[in-house]
């Protein structure tokens, strides 16, 4: 459906400029080439706003224009940078009049910037451009403003030939240059869905033990070349593991599958942790107006959701100083020690970071187990809200999470102020002791800004929920933008290098668009403010609040983190797609032997 519908994008948008794509009058440069990348703005619609609309998005065809292929989801891709007021707030900003170029190796994507009146609606034209580059329309250069477009190969709707001089900026959004056709396929391949393709389990295996038939997994391929192990669950009975003999045997493999939502219930910045053998939810619930973080326990995380599981409030405003925000609850293990990390208000509205630290030997569900919340503060004394930046203004904290990556520890807020203006939030990065995590080992630095139109859409400039997954090599922090309660709210990520200095904020990579956002799991809407959990088995999981239509209200999400053949993490794979129920029935044929 999707290909179909930006096919007909693509082909009314061409049609305006007096041309077809397929039937009657082609666009003459099409004839000349099967490949082409095509770079376009979208209309804007109530289902897509125009902060969105008004990006770079891509589409490739292999076959002269007849049809295309929309890349990222049709979503997206390229967004211009914001601009800042003399007060630092933000103005927002969009893209028209894309062009492509061709130099050498490299690929030049221009377009004209606007400025947009938020109170308004209305866009102004300014007098600059945006400008990126890539070689493989995989990977991008951040956005940069210039005074003129380019110098390279462009090919207009006009001619068949090239043109080496510069050009004055298009009056149609839509854009087009040929491709090599290994690139067309690499893009096309990279653009697939990752899925289920193949299960592979030996047909018999020798073993000694209970514990070496519980080794025995199923190896599962898919269509990108990544591999995953499945642990499987056998039926045992009537087999004797102190006796040699032969036995077929029946298996499920282990896969988990959560229905969206998991609990038709408000929460908000859902956390699930695994901890002693026991699995432990937290999150924000205010949207009835309650003040309280409730903990539930339960030995599996779809019991969680269940009578079966036990819970308790170990915090809340009928019993302590806090009477305002009970914000955005995590569970962190930092210095041997669990650790909840939260934004609390003392009075009305003024989140703030504060950490509780269980007691050794403590119960998850008794508050008298957990000590008084601790706020957290600098490495002078000062609280972390009080000038972060040096810049003499000071605001709200909220949203603090903690990763390890190389030797180091370190903690990720979201800070905000209003003096003057609105900042929008902002990510912070420092780095702490854990033993200690509420207070910093060094100055904190900005890290984010929602600079891009994703991040400031819907009347809400925003930075927050930070999240971090943490491979051999890389550290991949997930973050949403957008209005938490809204069908625009997405989940964006930086990366950088496991050992690399993290508070210099050069040795991140910013991805520039959203990896999770509306329909990209299709019926979950607005989906983001995400944590991940590892459970018994070492796979990784991201929960998640989001709609399951654009009128309801929030409610928690969970599934499976696949990783790509390249190491990245796809936070929108389905439980079809991740492992078909008709394939989870195995059968194996074990020969016990001492």
């Amino acid at each position: 459906m999707i290909a179909k519908r930006i096919s007909a994008l693509l082909i009314a948008t061409i049609m305006m400029l007096g041309f077809t794509a397929c039937g009657g009058k082609k666009l003459p440069e099409l004839e000349q080439n099967d490949c082409w990348i095509v770079a376009y703005t979208r209309f804007p619609s109530d289902e897509y706003s125009t902060y969105l609309a008004q990006s770079v998005h891509f589409a490739v065809t292999t076959d002269s224009g007849k049809s295309f292929t929309p890349l990222y989801h049709n979503y997206g891709r390229l967004y211009s940078k914001c601009r800042f007021s003399e007060e630092n707030g933000i103005i927002s900003t969009g893209i028209k009049g894309i062009e492509l170029y061709k130099s050498g190796d490299t690929f030049i994507i221009t377009a004209k910037e606007t400025k947009r009146l938020k109170d308004t609606g209305v866009d102004m034209e300014t007098n600059m451009f945006v400008r990126w580059t890539t070689e493989d329309f995989m990977s991008f250069t951040e956005p940069e403003l210039t005074e003129k477009r380019t110098q390279g190969l462009r090919y207009d709707t006009e001619s068949t030939k090239p043109d080496a001089s510069s050009l004055d900026y298009a009056t149609a959004d839509i854009a087009a240059l040929p491709i090599s056709r290994e690139l067309a396929d690499k893009l096309l391949e990279q653009n697939k869905t990752v899925e289920f393709e193949r299960l592979e389990l030996p047909d018999k295996v020798t073993v000694g033990s209970l514990e070496e038939l519980k080794e025995v997994t199923a190896s599962v391929k898919y269509t990108d070349g990544s591999v995953h192990e499945k642990h499987i669950e056998w039926n045992t009975d009537g087999i004797d593991f102190d006796k040699d003999g032969k036995y077929t045997l029946t298996g499920e493999v282990v896969v988990r599958r959560f229905e969206f939502p998991v609990e038709d219930h408000p929460w908000a910045d859902p956390v699930i942790t695994y901890y002693n053998g026991k699995y432990y939810y937290i999150a924000t619930d205010d949207a009835n107006g309650n003040t309280n973080f409730e903990v539930r326990e339960a030995s599996t995380p779809e019991e969680l959701f269940t009578d079966k599981a036990r819970r308790s409030v170990i915090l809340s405003a009928d019993d302590s100083i806090f009477s305002g925000t009970f914000w955005a609850p995590e569970f962190h293990v930092t210095g041997g020690q669990m650790r909840i990390f939260c934004a609390l208000s003392v009075s009305g509205f003024d989140p703030q970071c504060y950490i509780m630290s269980l007691n050794d030997g403590g119960d998850m569900l008794n508050p008298d187990d957990w000590s008084a919340p601790r706020r957290c503060m600098t490495s002078d004394g000062r609280y972390i809200n009080d000038n972060p930046l040096g810049d003499g203004k000071s605001g709200i904290t909220l949203d603090m999470t903690y990763f390890e990556a190389g030797s180091k520890s370190y903690v990720v807020w979201s800070y905000r102020t209003w003096a003057g203006t609105d900042s929008g939030s902002m990510l912070m990065i420092a780095e702490v002791d854990p033993s200690m995590p509420w207070r910093l080992k060094s100055d904190p630095q900005l890290l984010t800004r929602p600079y891009y139109a994703w991040e400031h859409i819907d009347v809400t400039d925003n930075n927050e929920g930070p999240n971090a997954i943490v491979t051999d090599d890389k550290v991949y922090l997930s973050y949403s933008g957008g209005s938490a309660r809204l069908d625009t709210y997405a989940v964006g990520m930086l990366i950088a290098n496991v050992g690399d200095d993290l508070t210099d904020v050069s040795n991140w990579t910013d991805t520039m668009a959203p990896w999770l956002a509306s329909n990209f799991v299709e019926g979950e809407y607005g989906c983001g403010h995400n944590a991940f959990f590892v459970d018994e088995y070492g796979d990784t999981y991201i929960t998640y609040h989001g709609h399951s239509s654009k009128q309801s209200s929030i409610a928690p999400g969970i599934r499976r983190v696949h990783f790509r053949a390249d190491g990245s993490p796809i936070l929108f794979m389905t439980d079809e797609q991740d492992f078909p129920e008709s394939k989870q029935n195995v059968k194996i044929s074990v020969t016990v032997k001492h």
